[in-house]
Protein backbone atom coordinates (compact mmCIF):
# COMPACT_ATOMS: atom_id res chain seq x y z
CA UNK A 1 0.00 0.00 0.00
CA UNK A 2 2.74 1.89 1.31
CA UNK A 3 4.39 2.03 -2.64
CA UNK A 4 1.25 2.35 -3.89
CA UNK A 5 0.59 5.90 -2.76
CA UNK A 6 3.92 7.06 -3.45
CA UNK A 7 3.45 5.68 -7.15
CA UNK A 8 0.39 7.81 -7.11
CA UNK A 9 1.65 11.10 -5.51
CA UNK A 10 4.39 10.88 -8.31
CA UNK A 11 2.17 10.46 -11.12
CA UNK A 12 -0.15 13.84 -9.59
CA UNK A 13 0.61 16.78 -11.64
CA UNK A 14 2.87 17.08 -15.29
CA UNK A 15 6.10 15.12 -15.34
CA UNK A 16 9.14 17.41 -14.23
CA UNK A 17 11.20 18.88 -16.96
CA UNK A 18 15.13 17.93 -17.33
CA UNK A 19 17.11 20.06 -15.42
CA UNK A 20 19.43 21.19 -18.33
CA UNK A 21 17.12 20.16 -21.46
CA UNK A 22 19.03 19.28 -24.73
CA UNK A 23 18.75 22.31 -27.33
CA UNK A 24 16.14 21.73 -29.30
CA UNK A 25 16.73 20.89 -33.15
CA UNK A 26 15.20 24.11 -35.32
CA UNK A 27 12.51 22.47 -38.39
CA UNK A 28 11.57 25.01 -41.00
CA UNK A 29 7.36 23.75 -41.03
CA UNK A 30 4.84 24.52 -43.30
CA UNK A 31 2.92 27.75 -42.23
CA UNK A 32 -0.53 25.72 -43.95
CA UNK A 33 0.59 22.65 -40.75
CA UNK A 34 0.28 25.20 -38.07
CA UNK A 35 -2.72 26.05 -36.01
CA UNK A 36 -2.81 28.80 -33.30
CA UNK A 37 -3.66 27.42 -29.94
CA UNK A 38 -7.32 28.09 -28.63
CA UNK A 39 -5.05 29.31 -25.07
CA UNK A 40 -3.16 31.96 -26.74
CA UNK A 41 -3.97 35.85 -26.70
CA UNK A 42 -5.30 37.02 -30.32
CA UNK A 43 -2.21 38.69 -31.48
CA UNK A 44 -2.39 42.61 -30.85
CA UNK A 45 -1.05 45.18 -33.01
CA UNK A 46 1.52 43.33 -35.11
CA UNK A 47 2.14 45.75 -38.08
CA UNK A 48 5.94 46.91 -37.03
CA UNK A 49 6.36 43.01 -36.73
CA UNK A 50 5.29 42.43 -39.69
CA UNK A 51 7.78 45.18 -41.45
CA UNK A 52 10.49 43.91 -39.58
CA UNK A 53 9.64 40.17 -40.77
CA UNK A 54 9.65 41.67 -44.45
CA UNK A 55 12.55 42.98 -44.09
CA UNK A 56 14.81 40.73 -42.37
CA UNK A 57 12.55 37.35 -41.73
CA UNK A 58 11.97 35.95 -39.02
CA UNK A 59 14.86 36.18 -36.62
CA UNK A 60 14.01 33.52 -33.97
CA UNK A 61 11.97 30.14 -33.90
CA UNK A 62 8.44 29.54 -32.82
CA UNK A 63 7.71 26.70 -30.25
CA UNK A 64 5.18 23.90 -31.78
CA UNK A 65 3.87 20.79 -30.29
CA UNK A 66 2.50 18.03 -32.76
CA UNK A 67 -1.39 17.85 -33.16
CA UNK A 68 -2.32 14.43 -34.97
CA UNK A 69 -0.69 15.30 -38.41
CA UNK A 70 -0.79 19.34 -37.63
CA UNK A 71 1.11 21.32 -35.44
CA UNK A 72 0.03 23.62 -32.71
CA UNK A 73 1.58 26.87 -31.65
CA UNK A 74 3.08 26.65 -27.70
CA UNK A 75 4.35 29.99 -28.15
CA UNK A 76 5.35 32.75 -31.05
CA UNK A 77 1.93 33.44 -32.16
CA UNK A 78 2.88 36.69 -33.26
CA UNK A 79 5.65 35.79 -35.45
CA UNK A 80 3.22 33.07 -37.20
CA UNK A 81 0.81 35.92 -37.82
CA UNK A 82 3.36 38.52 -39.09
CA UNK A 83 4.98 35.59 -41.15
CA UNK A 84 1.72 34.63 -42.87
CA UNK A 85 0.54 38.21 -43.43
CA UNK A 86 3.73 38.61 -45.76
CA UNK A 87 3.32 35.57 -47.28
CA UNK A 88 6.05 33.34 -46.47
CA UNK A 89 5.64 29.46 -46.81
CA UNK A 90 7.70 28.31 -44.14
CA UNK A 91 8.53 29.35 -40.54
CA UNK A 92 11.92 27.83 -38.32
CA UNK A 93 10.36 25.94 -35.45
CA UNK A 94 11.33 23.79 -32.07
CA UNK A 95 8.73 21.00 -32.40
CA UNK A 96 8.58 18.93 -29.22
CA UNK A 97 5.51 16.73 -27.89
CA UNK A 98 4.11 18.31 -24.77
CA UNK A 99 0.98 17.49 -22.33
CA UNK A 100 -1.40 20.82 -22.32
CA UNK A 101 0.02 21.33 -19.13
CA UNK A 102 3.71 21.06 -20.25
CA UNK A 103 2.66 23.51 -23.42
CA UNK A 104 0.85 25.54 -21.08
CA UNK A 105 3.72 26.43 -18.65
CA UNK A 106 6.11 26.69 -21.29
CA UNK A 107 3.82 29.29 -22.76
CA UNK A 108 3.88 31.51 -19.14
CA UNK A 109 7.18 31.32 -18.68
CA UNK A 110 8.35 32.32 -22.22
CA UNK A 111 5.83 35.05 -21.79
CA UNK A 112 7.22 35.83 -18.12
CA UNK A 113 11.45 36.55 -19.41
CA UNK A 114 10.10 38.90 -22.08
CA UNK A 115 11.44 42.39 -21.88
CA UNK A 116 8.39 44.03 -21.01
CA UNK A 117 4.77 41.87 -21.18
CA UNK A 118 1.99 43.22 -20.47
CA UNK A 119 1.16 43.09 -16.42
CA UNK A 120 -2.90 42.02 -17.49
CA UNK A 121 -1.29 40.00 -19.56
CA UNK A 122 0.70 38.14 -16.78
CA UNK A 123 -2.30 38.03 -14.33
CA UNK A 124 -4.46 36.40 -16.56
CA UNK A 125 -1.77 33.66 -17.40
CA UNK A 126 -0.95 33.23 -13.80
CA UNK A 127 -4.59 32.82 -13.23
CA UNK A 128 -5.28 29.95 -16.31
CA UNK A 129 -1.72 28.13 -14.44
CA UNK A 130 -3.41 28.00 -11.50
CA UNK A 131 -6.80 26.85 -12.82
CA UNK A 132 -4.94 23.87 -13.80
CA UNK A 133 -6.21 20.05 -12.32
CA UNK A 134 -4.71 17.03 -12.66
CA UNK A 135 -7.18 13.87 -13.22
CA UNK A 136 -7.81 13.93 -9.36
CA UNK A 137 -9.23 17.08 -9.63
CA UNK A 138 -6.56 18.71 -7.96
CA UNK A 139 -4.48 22.03 -8.42
CA UNK A 140 -1.29 21.60 -10.04
CA UNK A 141 0.03 25.22 -8.81
CA UNK A 142 -0.15 27.15 -5.89
CA UNK A 143 0.77 30.89 -5.92
CA UNK A 144 3.80 29.24 -4.29
CA UNK A 145 5.05 27.02 -7.12
CA UNK A 146 4.28 29.19 -9.65
CA UNK A 147 6.84 31.96 -8.35
CA UNK A 148 9.78 29.59 -8.55
CA UNK A 149 8.45 28.44 -12.07
CA UNK A 150 8.61 31.90 -13.73
CA UNK A 151 11.70 32.93 -11.46
CA UNK A 152 9.61 35.76 -9.59
CA UNK A 153 9.11 36.37 -5.93
CA UNK A 154 5.64 35.27 -4.48
CA UNK A 155 4.48 38.80 -3.74
CA UNK A 156 5.06 39.42 -7.18
CA UNK A 157 2.67 37.05 -8.41
CA UNK A 158 0.64 37.73 -5.95
CA UNK A 159 0.16 41.13 -6.95
CA UNK A 160 -0.33 40.41 -10.58
CA UNK A 161 -2.93 37.78 -9.52
CA UNK A 162 -4.60 41.12 -7.81
CA UNK A 163 -5.25 42.53 -11.34
CA UNK A 164 -7.66 39.47 -12.21
CA UNK A 165 -10.19 41.35 -9.77
CA UNK A 166 -10.52 44.03 -12.77
CA UNK A 167 -14.09 43.21 -14.39
CA UNK A 168 -13.94 43.44 -18.49
CA UNK A 169 -14.77 46.92 -18.82
CA UNK A 170 -11.64 47.83 -16.42
CA UNK A 171 -9.31 45.06 -18.47
CA UNK A 172 -9.88 46.72 -21.65
CA UNK A 173 -9.49 50.14 -20.33
CA UNK A 174 -6.11 48.82 -18.90
CA UNK A 175 -4.97 47.69 -22.39
CA UNK A 176 -6.22 51.15 -24.01
CA UNK A 177 -3.69 52.70 -21.84
CA UNK A 178 -6.35 54.67 -19.58
CA UNK A 179 -5.12 52.52 -16.90
CA UNK A 180 -1.76 52.57 -16.26
CA UNK A 181 -0.02 49.78 -13.84
CA UNK A 182 -0.38 51.82 -10.66
CA UNK A 183 -4.14 52.67 -11.36
CA UNK A 184 -4.83 49.60 -12.21
CA UNK A 185 -3.83 48.41 -9.06
CA UNK A 186 -5.52 51.12 -7.28
CA UNK A 187 -8.90 50.18 -8.94
CA UNK A 188 -8.32 46.14 -8.53
CA UNK A 189 -7.80 46.84 -4.52
CA UNK A 190 -10.09 49.56 -3.75
CA UNK A 191 -13.41 48.52 -5.91
CA UNK A 192 -15.52 45.60 -5.86
CA UNK A 193 -16.41 43.84 -9.05
CA UNK A 194 -19.79 44.90 -8.54
CA UNK A 195 -19.18 48.84 -9.01
CA UNK A 196 -16.39 48.51 -11.51
CA UNK A 197 -18.37 49.53 -14.26
CA UNK A 198 -20.09 52.16 -12.24
CA UNK A 199 -16.45 53.79 -11.25
CA UNK A 200 -15.46 53.41 -14.95
CA UNK A 201 -17.89 55.65 -16.07
CA UNK A 202 -17.65 58.13 -13.14
CA UNK A 203 -14.03 58.62 -13.31
CA UNK A 204 -14.05 59.14 -17.47
CA UNK A 205 -16.64 61.77 -16.03
CA UNK A 206 -14.36 63.02 -13.86
CA UNK A 207 -11.21 63.33 -16.28
CA UNK A 208 -13.30 63.92 -18.80
CA UNK A 209 -11.05 67.02 -19.53
CA UNK A 210 -7.41 64.72 -19.93
CA UNK A 211 -5.60 64.93 -22.55
CA UNK A 212 -6.12 62.47 -25.60
CA UNK A 213 -4.09 59.28 -25.27
CA UNK A 214 -3.19 59.78 -21.93
CA UNK A 215 -4.03 57.32 -18.86
CA UNK A 216 -5.90 59.14 -15.74
CA UNK A 217 -3.86 60.94 -13.50
CA UNK A 218 -2.61 58.34 -10.80
CA UNK A 219 -2.42 60.89 -8.05
CA UNK A 220 -5.95 62.55 -8.56
CA UNK A 221 -7.67 58.63 -9.47
CA UNK A 222 -5.98 57.78 -5.94
CA UNK A 223 -8.10 60.72 -4.15
CA UNK A 224 -11.19 59.79 -6.36
CA UNK A 225 -11.34 56.04 -5.41
CA UNK A 226 -10.05 57.13 -1.51
CA UNK A 227 -13.46 59.10 -1.31
CA UNK A 228 -15.83 56.87 -3.11
CA UNK A 229 -14.81 53.73 -2.64
CA UNK A 230 -12.15 53.50 0.03
CA UNK A 231 -13.61 53.83 3.46
CA UNK A 232 -10.94 54.66 6.79
CA UNK A 233 -12.37 51.90 9.39
CA UNK A 234 -11.07 54.88 12.06
CA UNK A 235 -14.03 56.45 11.04
CA UNK A 236 -16.40 53.58 10.97
CA UNK A 237 -20.07 54.51 12.40
CA UNK A 238 -20.07 50.73 13.85
CA UNK A 239 -17.73 48.58 15.99
CA UNK A 240 -15.42 46.73 14.24
CA UNK A 241 -15.49 43.98 16.66
CA UNK A 242 -18.71 43.35 16.27
CA UNK A 243 -19.35 39.97 14.73
CA UNK A 244 -23.63 40.25 14.69
CA UNK A 245 -23.95 43.47 12.97
CA UNK A 246 -23.81 41.95 9.77
CA UNK A 247 -23.50 38.01 10.29
CA UNK A 248 -22.75 36.94 7.05
CA UNK A 249 -19.84 39.31 6.64
CA UNK A 250 -18.46 38.93 10.45
CA UNK A 251 -16.76 41.03 12.59
CA UNK A 252 -13.93 43.68 10.60
CA UNK A 253 -11.02 42.60 13.14
CA UNK A 254 -9.90 40.05 11.11
CA UNK A 255 -11.47 40.53 7.58
CA UNK A 256 -8.74 39.72 4.71
CA UNK A 257 -10.42 43.29 3.12
CA UNK A 258 -9.16 45.55 5.62
CA UNK A 259 -5.89 46.94 4.59
CA UNK A 260 -4.42 46.33 8.03
CA UNK A 261 -4.72 42.83 7.73
CA UNK A 262 -3.22 42.58 4.55
CA UNK A 263 0.05 44.89 4.39
CA UNK A 264 1.94 42.81 1.92
CA UNK A 265 -0.72 43.71 -0.11
CA UNK A 266 -2.04 46.62 0.30
CA UNK A 267 1.45 48.58 1.33
CA UNK A 268 0.19 51.81 -1.02
CA UNK A 269 -3.11 52.03 0.27
CA UNK A 270 -4.46 55.52 0.90
CA UNK A 271 -5.24 55.28 4.32
CA UNK A 272 -3.33 53.51 7.01
CA UNK A 273 -6.31 50.89 7.53
CA UNK A 274 -9.18 51.09 5.32
CA UNK A 275 -12.12 49.00 4.35
CA UNK A 276 -11.67 47.73 1.13
CA UNK A 277 -15.28 46.56 0.25
CA UNK A 278 -17.58 49.19 -0.12
CA UNK A 279 -20.37 47.15 -0.54
CA UNK A 280 -19.63 45.40 2.59
CA UNK A 281 -19.01 48.52 4.32
CA UNK A 282 -22.34 50.15 3.05
CA UNK A 283 -24.78 47.13 4.41
CA UNK A 284 -22.55 47.79 7.54
CA UNK A 285 -23.49 51.01 8.12
CA UNK A 286 -26.79 50.76 6.93
CA UNK A 287 -27.89 47.86 9.69
CA UNK A 288 -25.89 50.13 12.35
CA UNK A 289 -28.31 52.83 10.88
CA UNK A 290 -31.26 50.93 11.68
CA UNK A 291 -30.09 49.85 15.16
CA UNK A 292 -29.48 53.18 15.81
CA UNK A 293 -32.92 54.21 14.73
CA UNK A 294 -34.79 51.86 16.58
CA UNK A 295 -32.82 52.69 20.22
CA UNK A 296 -33.50 55.83 19.02
CA UNK A 297 -37.28 55.51 19.03
CA UNK A 298 -37.36 53.12 21.85
CA UNK A 299 -36.23 56.26 23.77
CA UNK A 300 -38.81 58.32 22.65
CA UNK A 301 -36.60 60.11 19.97
CA UNK A 302 -36.70 61.46 16.33
CA UNK A 303 -35.21 59.75 13.20
CA UNK A 304 -34.63 62.85 10.79
CA UNK A 305 -35.52 62.39 6.77
CA UNK A 306 -32.60 62.39 4.48
CA UNK A 307 -33.71 65.92 3.89
CA UNK A 308 -33.60 67.18 7.27
CA UNK A 309 -30.02 65.15 7.91
CA UNK A 310 -28.68 67.55 4.76
CA UNK A 311 -30.14 70.62 6.10
CA UNK A 312 -28.69 70.03 9.55
CA UNK A 313 -25.18 68.75 8.48
CA UNK A 314 -25.41 71.18 5.67
CA UNK A 315 -23.56 68.99 3.17
CA UNK A 316 -20.72 67.75 5.64
CA UNK A 317 -19.59 64.71 7.61
CA UNK A 318 -19.52 67.02 10.70
CA UNK A 319 -22.40 69.45 12.61
CA UNK A 320 -21.52 73.11 11.76
CA UNK A 321 -19.75 75.03 14.38
CA UNK A 322 -22.72 76.40 15.71
CA UNK A 323 -25.35 73.83 15.65
CA UNK A 324 -27.89 73.39 18.04
CA UNK A 325 -26.71 69.60 18.39
CA UNK A 326 -24.04 67.91 19.64
CA UNK A 327 -23.13 64.54 18.61
CA UNK A 328 -23.34 61.84 21.41
CA UNK A 329 -20.52 60.39 20.61
CA UNK A 330 -18.01 63.29 20.30
CA UNK A 331 -15.60 64.80 22.84
CA UNK A 332 -17.08 67.42 25.21
CA UNK A 333 -14.68 70.57 25.14
CA UNK A 334 -16.21 71.32 28.16
CA UNK A 335 -15.69 68.38 30.16
CA UNK A 336 -12.70 68.48 32.40
CA UNK A 337 -12.27 64.84 31.72
CA UNK A 338 -12.51 65.09 28.17
CA UNK A 339 -15.69 62.22 27.70
CA UNK A 340 -18.00 61.98 25.16
CA UNK A 341 -21.49 63.45 25.53
CA UNK A 342 -22.82 59.62 26.07
CA UNK A 343 -20.62 59.13 29.15
CA UNK A 344 -21.14 62.51 30.37
CA UNK A 345 -25.10 62.41 30.56
CA UNK A 346 -25.42 58.51 31.33
CA UNK A 347 -28.97 57.47 32.62
CA UNK A 348 -29.76 61.38 32.44
CA UNK A 349 -29.42 61.77 28.17
CA UNK A 350 -32.45 63.36 27.18
CA UNK A 351 -34.56 61.73 23.86
CA UNK A 352 -31.79 61.64 21.13
CA UNK A 353 -31.94 62.73 17.71
CA UNK A 354 -30.74 60.54 14.81
CA UNK A 355 -29.41 62.03 11.46
CA UNK A 356 -27.00 60.98 8.42
CA UNK A 357 -24.28 62.99 7.65
CA UNK A 358 -23.59 64.24 3.85
CA UNK A 359 -21.53 60.55 3.64
CA UNK A 360 -24.92 58.59 4.86
CA UNK A 361 -23.57 57.88 8.25
CA UNK A 362 -25.61 57.87 11.11
CA UNK A 363 -25.27 60.08 14.04
CA UNK A 364 -27.50 60.05 17.44
CA UNK A 365 -27.63 63.73 18.32
CA UNK A 366 -28.98 65.71 21.24
CA UNK A 367 -29.15 69.47 21.76
CA UNK A 368 -26.87 71.13 23.86
CA UNK A 369 -28.96 73.06 25.76
CA UNK A 370 -30.89 69.78 26.66
CA UNK A 371 -28.30 68.05 27.67
CA UNK A 372 -26.37 70.94 29.91
CA UNK A 373 -30.07 71.45 31.63
CA UNK A 374 -29.79 67.83 32.31
CA UNK A 375 -26.56 67.91 33.52
CA UNK A 376 -27.90 71.06 36.01
CA UNK A 377 -30.50 69.03 36.80
CA UNK A 378 -28.27 66.23 38.45
CA UNK A 379 -26.13 68.84 39.96
CA UNK A 380 -23.38 68.48 37.59
CA UNK A 381 -21.89 71.51 36.68
CA UNK A 382 -18.20 72.04 34.67
CA UNK A 383 -16.30 74.16 32.86
CA UNK A 384 -13.08 74.05 30.91
CA UNK A 385 -10.65 74.76 33.61
CA UNK A 386 -7.56 76.37 30.60
CA UNK A 387 -6.57 75.83 26.59
CA UNK A 388 -4.32 72.73 25.84
CA UNK A 389 -1.30 75.49 24.81
CA UNK A 390 -1.42 77.29 28.33
CA UNK A 391 1.28 74.80 29.89
CA UNK A 392 3.93 72.76 29.18
CA UNK A 393 1.67 69.78 30.28
CA UNK A 394 -0.63 70.43 28.17
CA UNK A 395 -0.58 67.12 25.63
CA UNK A 396 -0.74 65.19 29.21
CA UNK A 397 -3.28 67.81 30.18
CA UNK A 398 -5.31 66.28 27.57
CA UNK A 399 -5.48 62.70 28.41
CA UNK A 400 -5.52 63.31 32.13
CA UNK A 401 -2.03 62.24 32.90
CA UNK A 402 -0.77 65.11 35.44
CA UNK A 403 -0.62 65.48 38.80
CA UNK A 404 -2.34 68.15 38.58
CA UNK A 405 -5.30 66.78 37.05
CA UNK A 406 -5.60 63.91 39.13
CA UNK A 407 -5.02 66.13 42.15
CA UNK A 408 -7.92 68.19 40.81
CA UNK A 409 -10.24 65.32 39.87
CA UNK A 410 -10.21 64.41 43.63
CA UNK A 411 -11.45 68.24 45.01
CA UNK A 412 -14.90 68.78 45.32
CA UNK A 413 -16.73 70.30 42.35
CA UNK A 414 -16.78 74.02 41.72
CA UNK A 415 -19.49 76.36 43.18
CA UNK A 416 -22.52 76.81 40.34
CA UNK A 417 -22.42 80.30 41.17
CA UNK A 418 -18.58 80.40 40.48
CA UNK A 419 -18.93 78.64 37.68
CA UNK A 420 -21.52 80.87 35.43
CA UNK A 421 -19.46 83.80 36.54
CA UNK A 422 -16.44 82.12 35.09
CA UNK A 423 -18.52 81.52 31.95
CA UNK A 424 -19.83 84.84 31.92
CA UNK A 425 -16.65 86.45 31.90
CA UNK A 426 -15.32 84.26 29.30
CA UNK A 427 -18.10 84.80 27.00
CA UNK A 428 -17.91 88.43 27.23
CA UNK A 429 -13.90 88.50 26.97
CA UNK A 430 -14.58 86.50 23.68
CA UNK A 431 -17.11 89.02 22.51
CA UNK A 432 -14.75 91.92 23.17
CA UNK A 433 -11.58 90.34 21.23
CA UNK A 434 -14.05 89.85 18.79
CA UNK A 435 -15.02 93.35 18.45
CA UNK A 436 -11.57 94.84 18.59
CA UNK A 437 -10.85 91.99 15.91
CA UNK A 438 -13.46 93.42 13.69
CA UNK A 439 -12.61 97.27 14.22
CA UNK A 440 -8.73 96.62 13.39
CA UNK A 441 -10.07 94.78 9.82
CA UNK A 442 -12.35 97.93 9.17
CA UNK A 443 -8.96 100.14 9.55
CA UNK A 444 -6.75 98.27 7.23
CA UNK A 445 -7.03 99.11 3.78
CA UNK A 446 -9.04 97.62 1.02
CA UNK A 447 -6.54 95.56 -0.25
CA UNK A 448 -5.30 94.21 2.72
CA UNK A 449 -4.65 90.81 2.75
CA UNK A 450 -4.94 89.79 6.56
CA UNK A 451 -8.94 88.99 6.63
CA UNK A 452 -8.32 86.95 3.57
CA UNK A 453 -5.79 85.02 5.04
CA UNK A 454 -7.57 84.62 8.50
CA UNK A 455 -11.07 84.01 6.62
CA UNK A 456 -9.16 81.36 4.19
CA UNK A 457 -7.19 79.42 7.18
CA UNK A 458 -10.27 78.67 8.74
CA UNK A 459 -12.09 77.70 6.01
CA UNK A 460 -9.34 75.05 5.35
CA UNK A 461 -9.07 73.67 8.34
CA UNK A 462 -13.01 74.08 9.29
CA UNK A 463 -15.04 71.51 7.60
CA UNK A 464 -14.73 72.60 4.36
CA UNK A 465 -12.85 69.58 2.96
CA UNK A 466 -15.23 69.04 0.09
CA UNK A 467 -14.54 72.55 -1.47
CA UNK A 468 -11.42 72.79 -0.61
CA UNK A 469 -10.64 69.52 -2.68
CA UNK A 470 -13.38 70.72 -5.22
CA UNK A 471 -11.04 73.97 -5.42
CA UNK A 472 -8.17 72.41 -5.96
CA UNK A 473 -9.32 70.30 -9.23
CA UNK A 474 -11.29 73.46 -11.09
CA UNK A 475 -7.72 75.36 -10.50
CA UNK A 476 -6.03 73.00 -11.86
CA UNK A 477 -3.04 72.59 -8.86
CA UNK A 478 -1.03 69.69 -9.31
CA UNK A 479 -1.09 67.24 -6.26
CA UNK A 480 1.71 65.11 -5.36
CA UNK A 481 0.00 61.39 -3.75
CA UNK A 482 -0.04 61.54 -0.05
CA UNK A 483 -0.33 65.67 -0.23
CA UNK A 484 -4.24 66.85 1.36
CA UNK A 485 -6.24 69.02 -0.57
CA UNK A 486 -6.13 71.56 2.05
CA UNK A 487 -2.35 71.34 2.70
CA UNK A 488 -1.74 71.97 -1.64
CA UNK A 489 -4.46 74.98 -1.90
CA UNK A 490 -2.91 76.53 1.30
CA UNK A 491 0.60 76.51 -0.23
CA UNK A 492 -1.39 77.45 -3.72
CA UNK A 493 -2.75 80.46 -1.46
CA UNK A 494 0.55 81.71 0.11
CA UNK A 495 1.48 83.17 -3.39
CA UNK A 496 -1.86 85.21 -3.24
CA UNK A 497 -2.26 88.35 -2.01
CA UNK A 498 -5.24 90.74 -2.21
CA UNK A 499 -8.36 90.38 -4.75
CA UNK A 500 -7.05 87.09 -5.44
CA UNK A 501 -7.03 85.93 -2.34
CA UNK A 502 -10.08 87.31 -1.61
CA UNK A 503 -11.27 85.60 -4.78
CA UNK A 504 -10.30 82.20 -3.10
CA UNK A 505 -12.07 82.63 0.19
CA UNK A 506 -15.57 83.53 -2.10
CA UNK A 507 -14.53 79.98 -3.78
CA UNK A 508 -14.34 78.41 -0.93
CA UNK A 509 -17.33 80.15 0.68
CA UNK A 510 -20.24 79.53 -2.06
CA UNK A 511 -18.43 76.56 -3.25
CA UNK A 512 -19.21 74.06 0.24
CA UNK A 513 -22.88 74.77 -0.85
CA UNK A 514 -23.24 74.69 -4.06
CA UNK A 515 -23.74 71.26 -4.43
CA UNK A 516 -26.55 71.09 -1.96
CA UNK A 517 -29.83 72.65 -3.07
CA UNK A 518 -33.23 70.93 -2.22
CA UNK A 519 -35.82 73.92 -2.87
CA UNK A 520 -34.03 75.41 -6.14
CA UNK A 521 -32.12 74.12 -8.70
CA UNK A 522 -28.67 75.60 -6.92
CA UNK A 523 -28.18 76.93 -3.76
CA UNK A 524 -29.21 80.24 -2.12
CA UNK A 525 -25.46 81.42 -1.86
CA UNK A 526 -24.63 80.36 -5.50
CA UNK A 527 -27.89 82.11 -7.16
CA UNK A 528 -26.98 85.42 -4.46
CA UNK A 529 -23.26 85.14 -5.64
CA UNK A 530 -24.18 84.92 -8.96
CA UNK A 531 -26.96 87.94 -8.90
CA UNK A 532 -24.06 90.07 -7.29
CA UNK A 533 -21.41 89.64 -9.42
CA UNK A 534 -24.31 90.01 -12.70
CA UNK A 535 -23.69 86.39 -13.92
CA UNK A 536 -26.18 85.32 -16.30
CA UNK A 537 -26.68 81.36 -15.04
CA UNK A 538 -29.00 80.76 -18.11
CA UNK A 539 -26.11 81.86 -20.58
CA UNK A 540 -23.49 79.86 -18.00
CA UNK A 541 -25.53 76.92 -18.58
CA UNK A 542 -25.81 76.84 -21.97
CA UNK A 543 -22.24 77.18 -22.81
CA UNK A 544 -21.55 74.14 -20.06
CA UNK A 545 -24.38 72.16 -22.37
CA UNK A 546 -22.30 72.80 -25.29
CA UNK A 547 -18.85 71.97 -23.54
CA UNK A 548 -20.01 68.76 -22.36
CA UNK A 549 -21.44 67.82 -25.42
CA UNK A 550 -18.06 68.68 -27.45
CA UNK A 551 -16.36 66.93 -25.00
CA UNK A 552 -18.65 63.40 -24.94
CA UNK A 553 -18.44 63.66 -29.23
CA UNK A 554 -14.46 63.79 -29.02
CA UNK A 555 -14.22 60.47 -26.47
CA UNK A 556 -16.62 58.75 -29.36
CA UNK A 557 -14.19 59.24 -31.79
CA UNK A 558 -10.69 58.60 -30.34
CA UNK A 559 -9.47 55.26 -31.03
CA UNK A 560 -6.78 54.63 -28.49
CA UNK A 561 -3.72 52.74 -29.38
CA UNK A 562 -3.92 49.11 -28.32
CA UNK A 563 -0.69 47.82 -26.36
CA UNK A 564 1.73 45.38 -28.05
CA UNK A 565 1.00 41.86 -27.08
CA UNK A 566 3.72 39.18 -27.74
CA UNK A 567 3.05 35.45 -28.20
Amino acid sequence: MKASATANKKKAGPKPRPASPEPQIVRLIAIDDIDPSPLNRSARNIDELVASVREHGVQQPIKLRPKGSRFEIVYGERRYRAAKQVGLKELPATVEDLTDEEAHELRIVENACREDPHPLEEAEAYEALLAMKDGRGRPLHTADTLAKLVGRSAQYVYARLKLTALVPSMREAFWKGELTTTTAFLVARAVPSALQDEALREVREEFQDAEEGEPFPANDLAHFLEQRYLTRLDRAPFGLDDPKLLPEAGACAKCPKRSGNQPGLFTDAPAADTCTDIVCFRKKVAAHGEKLAGEVRAKGGTVLTEQQSNALYQGGRQLPWNSKYVDLDATCFEDPERRTWRLLLGDVCPSPTLATDATGTPHALVAKADGVAALAAAGVEFVRRKDAGDSADAGADDLGETGEERAEASRPPPDPAAARAAAELRRATIANILSAIVAAAEARPADDSTFATLVFDAMTHGGYHDAVADAVKRRGIEREKGATPEAVLSAHASGLQGAALRALVLELAIGRGAYFAWSSKYSDRLTAAAAAYGIDIAAVEKTTAEQVAQRRAGRGARKPKKPTSVN
